[in-house]
């Protein structure tokens, strides 16, 4: 609630067309009444957090040294060619699928919102219990770092105060994190991760990056970096959204082929899709639409994974409610033995009261 209440004033504030994904500079927080009360509650998660005994797995079941999940931000895997649409807008993964080393999921995200979507992603919260799970649960930063991975948060997200939202709260559980803005409005295109990527010293050999890309946020020709585009002169929206996906592609291949070497789990899921039309485009709505929850969830493994293959098999009885995404991830990774799937059809719009069942909604129009 007191989320909730940061972001109404926020937005009354500064009102913005859309100010998702979830960010409040700073100079914004100083004038919000509810901030000391905001700031004692991440401070109590981060002590309750400090106290959290997580068992160690047996180092016999890691069999990662790069362990890279990429969260993409409004990616509707409708228009992936990896999916099967008609233009070929992810040439990188679909090289990567003939290689037979790519698992392709059908997954769907928990909520359209992005400062609920990724907390639930990567915590132990979910659809139906979100403030109290994630308030007394870590990330999956946390459990990665208990099981001797350095860990790095690096984002092209807004940077926000330490205490002062739930996704910069997680990003401080890593060992080292980065924000190249700090406000999400100031983004460059996602380059500007690889540039930080590349200047990284390496300090461990078991390392977990979780990097949050600005993907296919609108406006979406801001995304992209027009030499690289694959419409070259886009004659409407859908085209230049089109041109984003293909951004994000080029970034993966990028992001591999820095890490090819190394037993690599490459992981790509986005925080929620996005609905797209000639006339109109966005997240957030309520009610909410389908395409602000269909979403890609990719995985590339170098090295053979008997848990991989399970649950792909798994995969095949129904789509997968990203809300557990974090268990999938420690599973397949090898750092815990509890998979803990859910194909739950629950999904939230906006705020946590707004629950819906994702087969009863209509596809955008």
């Amino acid at each position: 609630m007191f989320l909730s209440v940061l972001i109404a004033v926020s937005f009354y504030i500064n009102p913005i067309k859309e100010f998702e994904p979830f960010s409040v500079p700073c100079e914004i927080c100083t004038v919000i009444d509810d901030t000391n009360k905001i700031d004692q509650i991440m401070k109590a998660r981060e002590e309750y957090i400090r106290h959290i005994k997580i068992a160690k797995a047996n180092k016999k079941n890691q069999l990662y040294d790069k362990i890279i999940i990429v969260m993409g931000e409004s990616v509707n895997k409708s228009h992936m060619s990896l999916y099967g649409y008609d233009f070929p807008t992810t040439p990188f993964l679909d090289s990567l699928q003939k290689t037979h080393h790519l698992y392709i999921f059908n997954a769907i995200a928990p909520t359209n919102q992005t400062r609920y979507s990724v907390p639930i992603e990567l915590t132990e919260a979910n659809v139906n219990y979100y403030e109290d799970r994630y308030f007394h649960s870590c990330s999956v930063l946390t459990n990665f770092k208990a099981n001797h991975y350095e860990t790095y948060w690096i984002s092209n997200q807004g940077r926000v105060g330490k205490n002062d939202s739930s996704i910069s709260s997680m990003a401080y559980e890593a060992n080292i994190s980065f924000f190249a803005n700090l406000n999400y409005l100031e983004a460059k295109t996602d380059e500007v991760l690889l540039d930080y990527l590349n200047k990284l010293q390496r300090n461990s050999e078991k390392e977990m990056y979780l990097l949050h890309l600005m993907g296919s946020h609108s406006d979406y020709i801001n995304r992209y970096k027009k030499e690289t585009a694959l419409f070259k002169n886009p004659k409407n929206i859908v085209e230049e959204y089109d041109n984003s996906i293909h951004y994000s592609d080029y970034i993966l291949s990028q992001i591999y082929e820095k890490f090819k070497n190394e037993k690599l789990l490459l992981i790509y899921v986005s925080d929620h899709g996005e609905n797209i039309n000639l006339e109109n485009n966005g997240h957030g709505f309520l009610p909410p639409f389908k395409d602000e929850y269909t979403v890609p969830f990719v995985i590339y493994s170098n090295v053979k994974n008997s848990r991989l293959d399970e649950i792909y098999r798994d995969n095949k009885k129904g789509y997968f409610n990203l809300e557990n995404f974090n268990y999938i991830v420690q599973y397949v990774s090898g750092i815990s033995n509890h998979k803990n799937l859910s194909f739950s059809r629950d999904v939230m719009a906006v705020e946590p009261s707004n629950i819906f069942n994702f087969d009863k909604l209509e596809v955008y129009k």
